[in-house]
């Protein structure tokens, strides 16, 4: 087993995607679709679908849910799966009502804000396949020292147990945390959930 890692597309020129991610994962943002169809050609199944939140939020743009549900309908199959809509710096109970609108079942991942109560991350994990980290709050900076105190408080309320986590925007700490792990599918890749 070895680490997952979704690398956030557009990489270009389109040849140096052509080039680098056959046996990679790809993470394709509603927001920057730009290279979507060749990411499902050159990844296959190894493609995950983020809702774009953070990149309307930085643009102060409006999101489109209805049009990202649409977006998805095709794609979702076998082992793809998406972002499930979020609020950034919304509370939880926003949160979770986003979750009652999913249309796509298991084939979603919620995102649990860090400056959420871990109980919702909890209880995020029972029901849902997979989950996201979400970065915010005073934790926002990936891999400072306010976000590994509270990854050091989070990862051992999961106990023995192994939850399948999706840390966004955290290929920089893919190896310091158990996040998802993949069988390796060839000698020389290195994978994870990041």
């Amino acid at each position: 087993m070895i680490p997952q890692a979704y690398h956030g597309t557009p990489i270009t020129p389109n040849a140096a995607f052509a080039a680098v991610m056959p046996g990679r994962g790809a993470c394709v943002s509603y927001a920057r679709p730009d290279q979507v169809a060749m990411a499902e050609e050159v990844c296959g199944e190894l493609v995950m679908y983020d809702n774009g939140a953070f990149s309307a939020w930085t643009k102060g743009k409006a999101t489109d849910w209805p049009g990202y549900y649409a977006w998805l309908e095709p794609r979702l199959t076998g082992e793809r799966w998406a972002v499930i809509p979020d609020i950034i710096d919304a509370p939880s109970q926003m949160q979770d009502g986003l979750l009652n609108d999913w249309p796509h079942g298991d084939f979603g991942a919620p995102v649990w804000h860090t400056d959420e109560p871990v109980n919702r991350l909890l209880r995020l994990c029972e029901r849902w396949p997979r989950v996201c980290f979400g970065s915010t709050g005073a934790h926002w900076k990936v891999g400072g020292d306010d976000w590994r105190a509270r990854m050091d408080e989070v990862w051992p309320q999961f106990g023995n147990s192994h939850p399948k986590i999706h840390m966004l925007r955290g290929l920089a700490v893919m190896r310091d945390y158990p996040f998802r792990q993949r069988r390796q599918q060839q000698p020389s890749a290195e994978r994870m959930e990041a």
